[in-house]
C-alpha cells in the first residue's frame, strides 16, 4: 500500500528490507543496514510524539539520535520534550489521523476517503481489509 500511496512521487521509493532481516525488527538495525548499503544517501527517521515519548525504551536509541535525523510529527496530547537536536515540524496541520483510527473507521463501514490516497482506497476495498 505504501508504494501505491506514493507512485506519483519520483522522489519517494519504498524498499521492504526489514522483511528480510531478523525479528524482531530494530529501528537502530534497519538504518544501519541502509547507510550500509546506501552510503551516499541521507537518512531520516519520522514519528510522531507519541513514538517520541518513548524512545528511551528503543534499543539503542541514543545512538539512533545521536547518529540520526530524527524528524517528529507532533501529536495531540503528546507535547515534544528532549534535549537532543531533533529536527521538529513546525508550521504543519494538526491532524487527529493515524492508522490506527484509518483501521477503526473500515471496521464500523464508514468512508476513509481523502483520508488515504485513491489508489491505497481502492486496494484496501478490492482486498476487504481491515474489515474483522
Amino acid at each position: 500500500m505504501v508504494r501505491l500511496a506514493i507512485s506519483d512521487d519520483i522522489s519517494l521509493n519504498a524498499i521492504d528490507i526489514e522483511f528480510g532481516m531478523p525479528k524482531p525488527s530494530y529501528t537502530i538495525d534497519t538504518i544501519s543496514y541502509l547507510k550500509e548499503k546506501f552510503p551516499t544517501y541521507k537518512f531520516s527517521v519520522i514519528m510522531g510524539s507519541d513514538s517520541f515519548q518513548n524512545i528511551s525504551k528503543w534499543k539503542n536509541y541514543k545512538d539512533l539520535i545521536n547518529q540520526n535525523q530524527i524528524v517528529i510529527y507532533e501529536r495531540r496530547g503528546f507535547t515534544i520534550k528532549g534535549t537532543y537536536d531533533q529536527l521538529v515540524l513546525n508550521n504543519v496541520p494538526l491532524l487527529d489521523v493515524s492508522a490506527s483510527y484509518i483501521r477503526q473507521l473500515i471496521k464500523e463501514g464508514k468512508s476513509i476517503r481523502y483520508l488515504v490516497p485513491d489508489r491505497v482506497l481502492e486496494e484496501i476495498e478490492k482486498g476487504r481489509y481491515y474489515k474483522s
